[in-house]
């Protein structure tokens, strides 16, 4: 996928995670989103690769930012 394409997939789901925000709440909303992110990354990947990549979002928490615009309400 090129840069162009996976920025309007992260813009278009973003708008969509914001949209159902404003109707059920973000901590409701993350909550689903994390779970089926790590279902789609179970999925896809053999259990070595998910443990590296689950132990590597953990080690990299400090480095999340918080959104510039008020998305998540």
């Amino acid at each position: 996928m090129n840069d162009d394409k996976l920025r309007e997939l992260y813009d278009n789901f973003l708008q969509f995670a914001d949209d159902m925000c404003a109707d059920h709440g973000a901590m409701e909303v993350a909550a689903i989103m994390m779970a089926q992110a790590l279902t789609i990354y179970k999925s896809a990947m053999s259990d070595e690769d998910y443990n590296r990549m689950v132990d590597s979002i953990s080690a990299s928490r400090a480095q999340v930012k918080t959104f510039q615009r008020p998305v998540m309400q």
